[in-house]
């Protein structure tokens, strides 16, 4: 059982017994916050709070029950005014599921989630269109954090995340980032999934990629806007799958391509989760350049949709380009 299922299945274990003896603090000690009682676990729900200051001082007061299973502002229309995360924001209350979503959010302090290093499981910023940055080095201090999910922000660079132990699923999609910093998710000895679709990522420059992590993983990077990726944009840990559809790719140049097929090959052959680099709707002009592919059977299932968009082999795939076509090479 791999370290997020058990994390899961304790969470959902401390739930079980949570429901069991939570109690919510009154209404008017909390307000504009709510809390409900319920199975799988007792919610705070502050959709309706305006500013920060009215987020903290929800907290300020004494629970009867500290231990919260989750938090939310997912508002039914509109959106939430609140404009920042400050420091501290819970106090002494602690949640496993922390989720701000369709805020006016424009700063996370790094210091944000004081007092719940070691309660939250799942981490989400969803539809924060104000948001420039976030203090991705603070995630290290999370310490059972297995999901962090930050969607539909202004934020234009992926800085480097804090070793966070158990930190499995990166997610931060929908954006603006243009740059990921060398050794973004390199101290993530868990990562199992980087998800940075449809951002405006026009290269993948040396270390950008680079990880260290014991599982399998898999690297969506579907709906940019990449046309060059360096023979060291990945490194260490390479990925089990490399989805790429979308990008504008013209080339598949074989100093960056090949050590990736090599290693599906290899560990697909030891019997590891395995995927494929998708190129699917890349605007692949074949030429010699591709050569190489066609000349090695065994990794081309590896390679998926790579279909040549120029000339006479325009909707042919680059595995069935024939050899005389390489004539000139």
């Amino acid at each position: 059982m791999t370290t997020k299922w058990v994390l899961v299945v304790a969470a959902l274990a401390c739930i079980g017994v949570a429901g069991v003896r939570a109690e919510c603090p009154s209404s008017s000690a909390i307000s504009p916050c709510t809390c409900r009682e319920e199975m799988p676990g007792r919610t705070m729900e502050c959709s309706s709070v305006t500013n920060s200051g009215q987020l903290l001082n929800a907290f300020s007061t004494d629970m009867p029950d500290s231990e919260f299973q989750f938090f939310q502002i997912v508002k039914l229309e509109g959106r939430c005014t609140l404009e920042k995360i400050p420091a501290n924001v819970f106090g002494t209350t602690t949640f496993m599921f922390v989720w701000f979503g369709q805020t006016d959010i424009e700063s996370v302090d790094a210091a944000a989630f004081t007092g719940n290093e070691g309660a939250i499981l799942e981490l989400t910023i969803a539809d924060a269109n104000k948001l420039t940055a976030y203090p991705f080095e603070s995630v290290g201090s999370l310490t059972s954090i297995y999901k962090l999910e930050i969607t539909y922000t202004l934020i234009d660079t992926l800085t480097h995340v804090g070793p966070a132990p158990n930190l499995t699923q990166v997610t931060v999609s929908n954006g603006q980032v243009s740059t990921i910093e060398s050794g973004a998710v390199a101290d993530l000895p868990r990562l199992s999934r980087l998800d940075l679709h449809d951002n405006p990522l026009t290269a993948l420059p040396d270390g950008s990629l680079s990880a260290s992590t014991s599982e399998p993983w898999v690297v969506y990077l579907d709906g940019c806007q990449i046309s060059d990726i360096s023979p060291g944009a990945f490194s260490g840990s390479l990925p089990a799958g490399v989805f790429l559809n979308g990008n504008q790719m013209t080339d598949i140049p074989e100093a960056t391509f090949r050590p990736l097929l090599e290693n599906l090959q290899t560990q697909d052959a030891a019997g590891a989760l395995t995927h494929y680099i998708d190129l699917s709707n890349n605007p692949l002009e074949c030429g010699c350049g591709v050569q190489w592919i066609t000349q090695d059977p065994a990794l081309q299932p590896y390679l998926k949709n790579a279909v040549c968009t120029n000339g006479d082999v325009n909707g042919v795939n680059v595995a069935d380009l024939p050899d005389d076509f390489f004539a000139s090479c």
